[in-house]
This record gives structure tokens, sequence and C-alpha cells, in this order.
């Protein structure tokens, strides 16, 4: 499946998009290629600084019925949690995305990017990674890896 696809997948339903993974797999990059040009609100703690406004934002979200991409590493069950309980209770359908998350690859990604998180966040987070599961309340689940050619490849979650 390609990004493009699966927005279009997407449409036409209230959907809250879960994306696990730890630094520089990629997410943040996939959210601006395929979810903001489709108007998905984008959830994030790095954006939104505290839990107090990701929450209130969240909140005026559900009020508005949009879509939304919440952008955290959720590398947690608890951490995805908590969204996905909200989201669902709201009649949202909840896709999770799964960026995978090779340790090497990843730091080797921020240190391109100028190392915009700490080298030591990215082995704790990788240390603290629970892959998600349907048992957690996904709709659907999506692995998501990059090409090697400058995309990403979406396959189907296989538990």
């Amino acid at each position: 499946m390609t990004g493009n696809e699966l927005i279009q997948h997407c449409n036409g339903q209230k959907v809250a998009v879960v994306f696990t993974g730890i630094p520089a797999s990629g997410k943040s990059t996939f959210y601006r290629r395929y979810f903001e040009p489709a108007d998905f609100q984008h959830i994030n703690l790095d954006t939104l600084r505290t839990r107090q406004r990701e929450t209130a934002f969240m909140e005026e979200c559900v009020s508005l019925n949009c879509n939304v991409v919440i952008d955290n590493t959720n590398t947690t069950v608890e951490e995805r949690k908590r969204y996905i309980d909200l989201f669902k209770a709201n009649g949202y359908r909840i896709v999770g995305m799964y960026f995978q998350s090779i340790l090497k690859d990843c730091i080797a990604r921020n240190k391109a990017r100028g190392g915009k998180v700490p080298r030591v966040a990215i082995p704790y987070m990788h240390n603290r990674l629970v892959i998600p599961s349907y048992a957690e309340g996904f709709d659907e689940l999506y692995f998501v890896k990059f090409d090697g050619n400058g995309d990403f490849v979406i396959e189907n979650w296989i538990e």
C-alpha cells in the first residue's frame, strides 16, 4: 500500500491514527508527506509542549470531528491507551502505524539531521518499545518502513 492509498482508504470516516516508533524512524516525515496535505490534525508533544495543551487540542479535534494523527513515539501500551480510549469512545476508527525502529538506522538518520534528538534518548526509547497489537483496541494496524529510495512501504500488520 502507498501513503496515498492509505489516505484514500481513510476518506469519509472519523479516523485517529496513532504512530509508534522511536525517534528518527520517519513518523513526522510520513505525517508531512501524506497526512498534512489530507488535512489531518497533527497532535505532537514536540510542538504542543505539554500534556495539558495536548489534551485541550484533542478535545477540540473531537468536538469538531477532525481526523487526527498522534505523532509521538508512543512506545508503550499505556501511552497508546490514552489516545485509543479517547478517540474510540468518540466514534473514531483507530489506525495504528508502527514505524520500523532499527536502532542503528535511527541513530544515523538523527545524526544526519543534526542530532535533533539527544543521542542517548534513541537507545532509551528503543529499550522501552513495546510492539503494538490489535488487543490494544486498534481497528487497523500497519507496518511502515523506508524503501531505500526516500519513500515508505506500508504493509498490513501480521500478528
